[in-house]
């Protein structure tokens, strides 16, 4: 069981490369970006890493989750880590916390800068419907910080899997 400290997680996540990489993917692929802003502290406790800022239009929130690994190289498969607790059995995952203020949650893999984009509301919903069955189906971890204060737990789904659900919930009738 891995060791984590709030510290460690924001460092990996406020990386130079990891930056670097997610400015980039953001300014990229976010249709009339002009710039992109690194969140503040205070930001990141409520679930936003970085802002999307566009013409006349309200910044997009980003909360980005970089893996020091890719699944794909590591273990032939794809998948997205989807936080079940933050504190088990008494905080919610961020993948559920009702709280969270993310427009999109950005995963980014640091070994082959592989990206995933997701909007969060759809992914929280999603969540939601399928956290019990996935939690069954998929393989769930859990990380203990250091000096055992809290336990978390993630279950790690398949992309294909979320991005079909997606489709299935908000992608209409046929």
């Amino acid at each position: 069981m891995k060791d984590y400290s709030f510290q460690e997680r924001l460092l990996l996540s406020s990386g130079v490369a990891a930056n670097t990489n997610v400015r980039a993917i953001l300014m990229n692929n976010i249709p009339g970006a002009l710039s992109v802003e690194q969140a503040q502290l205070e930001d990141d406790k409520t679930g936003v890493d970085w802002f999307v800022y566009r013409q006349k239009i309200h910044p997009i929130r980003i909360d980005a989750k970089v893996r020091e690994t890719d699944p794909i190289q590591e273990f032939g498969k794809d998948d997205l880590a989807l936080e079940t607790w933050s504190v088990i059995g008494i905080k919610p995952g961020w993948t559920r916390d009702t709280q969270k203020q993310s427009d999109y949650i950005l995963w980014l893999f640091k070994p082959t800068a592989r990206w995933v984009l997701i909007p969060f509301p759809m992914l929280q919903q999603v969540f939601t419907a399928h956290m019990k069955a996935w939690c069954e189906h998929y393989k769930v971890s859990r990380q203990t910080s250091e000096g055992g204060r809290w336990r978390s737990e993630c279950v790690f789904v398949p992309r294909a899997v979320i991005w079909q659900s997606i489709y299935n919930r908000y992608g209409g009738k046929p």
